[in-house]
């Protein structure tokens, strides 16, 4: 699957309420650093959010090596047990372009209050090979 066709999927499944990403995915999901990749290959990375906070993850790479694409907000799975509010993850779209080394920086915001600190940062270190 090319990385438009898997996009298509993963904004596909989230809207229509799929099952997890991660099951509709043929890629490989990181929910951690360090994440080793090869160049050309597609990946995503998912982080707990809850977005009915105000807060939403953005990402950005700190150079060419890595490219973040976008991402989808994915709720609770739907075997857990239905409750107002509850927290689910946002998935990452990524593509490693070529060798080298890369920080993806994550910050939780909310996106209208300007000036104001994340309330949380995550960094995940990259390896493409």
């Amino acid at each position: 699957m090319n990385f438009k066709g898997a996009l298509l999927a993963i904004l596909f499944a989230v809207g229509a309420a799929a099952p997890a990403l991660a099951d509709t995915y043929n890629g490989t999901v990181f929910t951690s650093s360090p994440v080793s990749v090869t160049a050309g290959q597609e990946f995503l990375i998912a982080i707990p959010g809850n977005p009915t906070t105000g807060y939403s993850w953005t990402g950005k790479s700190s150079n060419g090596v890595v490219t973040v694409w976008g991402s989808a907000y994915q709720g609770p799975a739907a075997t857990a047990k239905p409750l107002m509010g509850a927290g689910g993850q946002q998935i990452f779209i990524c593509k490693a372009n070529k060798p080298g080394t890369a920080q993806i920086t994550f910050s939780y915001s909310r996106p209208w209050q300007k000036g104001v600190k994340p309330a949380r940062t995550m960094t995940f270190a990259v390896a493409v090979k």
